[in-house]
């Protein structure tokens, strides 16, 4: 056997996560108080990360979005951007690991400071992944005269990963129905991701909910559902690669076409894509020397064995009833998506179960005393548990998953309970840790006595192959074969197997 070349191994680890607190104050637009916040929202942006030995750095953006109104009774949004730069240590980050970085905002909660004042204080936990290659291990190779038995190795290794910018774009006409854009929204989910000869497809759904208001001052919210499918060039892959991506949504850019008819939106989009391939390579099982005493040095090495990106669609069915400080519910005017999460996840074979908290706003009209419409608005945490089939998974893989909203429809009743209805789009992740075993060096020792008999009788025990026999007795398979010309393979118990040979005087 030639050389080998070292193996380049992948594997996907879960290294940890870093937490990001933060407060944001708001007292004016244009020189304009703020009297009340409709709707508030909260994404977080990385921009850049950086790898070194032992540790990770990123930064990015938090990006609040408010819909508000002023002194004057005009409604006005409002986004306000906050640089953050985080670092994280881990041993096991190197300088030629692959990282990502996953942004959940867990809270968003009301801090004011004073009257004149609209402060939200938030947290933001960054979960960080690591791809890892491990690049030491070869298969040994075989000095002379030495007889071995080859068995195929398959392992994963990665091929590349890309960070890739999207834009998808659409437009909605401006009339005296869609008079300007208060408020826009936007999550994404993955449909699909396939590999092709050096470039990979990922698919995908834009949901974004757009808030506006009418000529007659009247708020409505709509959603749009826009796909996207994207053609990403990368040199090594094949139809048979597995390609794992995840969504980064940003925050939307709208224009008013030259001729006023219609408002131009423009969604970024960044793709997280890491594509594995699935190699096998030919190594040395056992071996034998019929002259030397050998010694087998084997190694075991952890390799995992990714699936390519999945989607499973849930609905989230619940009611909610306001408080009694809360005014009640005249007319439904707009429904925003706010944020959700995965709080906690069982996997079961094939089977997958999540918690979580997803969080909607409501804006709406109520009756004040002078029988005038009043606006308010509300945000709704909704606990949730959802369950989902993941044929190809089993209770041992790591499901790494990411959820977002799909439609939404929130339905009155009574003016006090509200009947919520939300899709949602779950992204999942899979790969499976094995281990696995490789001869990484032969070492001849000391040679081995002389046979002192002429024939030797072998009985052949169940199971026994001729390469087990052929290490016992110390001589080759070939000579075996030779030597015994009415044997039939495979070996059945019983067999006898007669050597003979030469005695050294």
């Amino acid at each position: 056997m030639e050389n080998v070349e070292n193996l380049d191994i992948a594997t996907m680890n879960m290294l940890g996560s870093s937490e990001l607190k933060s407060t944001v104050a708001f007292r004016e637009v244009d020189g304009l108080k703020i009297t009340k916040v409709l709707s508030s929202a909260l994404r977080a942006i990385i921009d850049n990360v950086s790898v070194g030995q032992g540790e990770v750095k990123f930064d990015g953006d938090l990006e609040y979005d408010l819909l508000v109104v002023l002194e004057n009774g005009d409604l006005r949004p409002l986004t306000s951007k906050e640089k953050f730069s985080l670092s994280f240590e881990n041993s096991e980050i190197r300088q030629d690991s692959v990282i990502y970085v996953r942004p959940i905002v867990t809270e968003l909660t009301n801090a004011n400071f004073s009257p004149d004042d609209f402060a939200y204080s938030s947290v933001v936990n960054f979960e960080i992944y690591a791809v890892n290659t491990n690049s030491d291990l070869a298969c040994a190779t075989v000095p002379d005269n030495v007889f071995v038995k080859e068995g195929e190795v398959s392992f994963n290794s990665l091929i590349g990963s890309e960070n890739y910018d999207v834009v998808v774009t659409f437009d909605i006409p401006r009339d005296s129905k869609t008079n300007s854009i208060l408020f826009v929204r936007n999550n994404a989910s993955i449909k699909s991701s396939v590999p092709a000869n050096d470039y990979f497809v990922v698919s995908g759904d834009v949901f974004t909910t757009i808030v506006y208001s009418t000529d007659e001052g009247v708020i409505k919210s709509m959603v749009k559902e826009t796909a996207f499918s994207e053609e990403i060039e990368l040199k090594g892959i094949n139809k048979d690669s597995t390609v794992q991506a995840s969504l980064q949504t940003k925050e939307a850019v709208v224009t008013t076409s030259e001729d006023g008819t219609k408002f131009d939106f423009e969604i970024p989009v960044v793709i997280n894509a890491n594509v594995f391939d699935s190699k096998n390579t030919t190594c040395i099982e056992d071996a034998y020397s019929t002259r030397y005493e050998l010694t087998l040095t084997t190694v075991s090495f952890e390799q995992d064995n990714f699936l390519p990106t999945r989607l499973a669609e849930e609905n989230i069915l619940t009611n909610f009833t306001l408080s009694e400080n809360m005014n009640s519910i005249d007319k439904i005017l707009a429904v925003i998506p706010i944020n959700i999460r995965v709080v906690s996840q069982i996997v079961k074979d094939k089977e997958v179960l999540i918690d979580g908290i997803a969080t909607i706003n409501v804006i709406y009209y109520s009756e004040d005393e002078d029988g005038n419409d009043e606006l308010n608005s509300v945000d709704i945490d909704i606990p949730y548990s959802l369950s989902f089939n993941a044929p190809d998974v089993t209770s041992h893989d790591n499901v790494q998953i990411s959820v977002s909203f799909g439609d939404l429809n929130v339905k009155s009743r009574h003016g006090r309970e509200l009947e919520i209805l939300a899709e949602v789009k779950i992204n999942y992740n899979v790969s499976s840790r094995e281990i696995s075993y490789i001869t990484t060096e032969i070492t001849l020792g000391e040679e081995k006595e002389a046979e002192d008999y002429a024939m030797e009788i072998y009985v052949a025990h169940a199971n026994e192959t001729l390469w087990d026999i052929a290490k016992e007795l110390n001589i080759g398979v070939a000579e075996i074969m030779s030597q015994n010309k009415d044997l039939t393979l495979p070996l059945q118990e019983g067999d006898k197997i007669i050597i003979y040979r030469q005695v050294q005087n």
